[in-house]
């Protein structure tokens, strides 16, 4: 975790972040960041695509300096609308982004740290799935079931 950072120049990246996502932002969708925030934003926008059909749209997201304005809107189940807003959580976090909401206000997350975080979690989620279906190995089975 870094401290909040200085004011880089704003740049509007709203025509590319359609070029590079374009079903994903919202209609008059806004996205204005610094160079260091944009990527962070794509990475972030990557793993909720990786969540699954949830008709994500970003509406807004927009450092005002010394504000901010992110917005989202999603169709997923409970379980994956949580998701989305865990990550948003985390995204306004590493965005630098101050808010009461923040786990740490004034200090900006990592974003590699939260992005490998939750491929981890999704790989020992995959595994744990498969446990329970599987036949149990002779080493596994308790001797009265046999």
């Amino acid at each position: 975790m870094t401290t909040m950072r200085t004011a880089d120049k704003l740049i509007d990246y709203t025509t590319t972040l359609e070029f590079l996502v374009g079903d994903m932002v919202a209609p008059g969708c806004q996205v204005v960041l610094d160079e260091r925030q944009f990527p962070i934003l794509l990475a972030f926008l990557d793993r909720i695509g990786a969540i699954g059909h949830i008709n994500f749209k970003l509406e807004m997201c927009v450092d005002h300096r010394p504000g901010h304005s992110v917005s989202w809107d999603n169709d997923g189940s409970e379980e994956q609308d949580d998701e989305v807003d865990r990550l948003m959580g985390e995204l306004v976090q590493s965005l630098g982004f101050d808010a009461g909401s923040n786990f740490k206000p004034g200090v900006i997350a990592n974003p590699a740290d939260i992005l490998n975080a939750a491929h981890l979690r999704d790989a020992a989620l995959a595994i744990m799935d498969k446990v329970p279906n599987g036949e149990p190995e002779d080493w596994d089975e308790m001797p009265e079931d046999k």
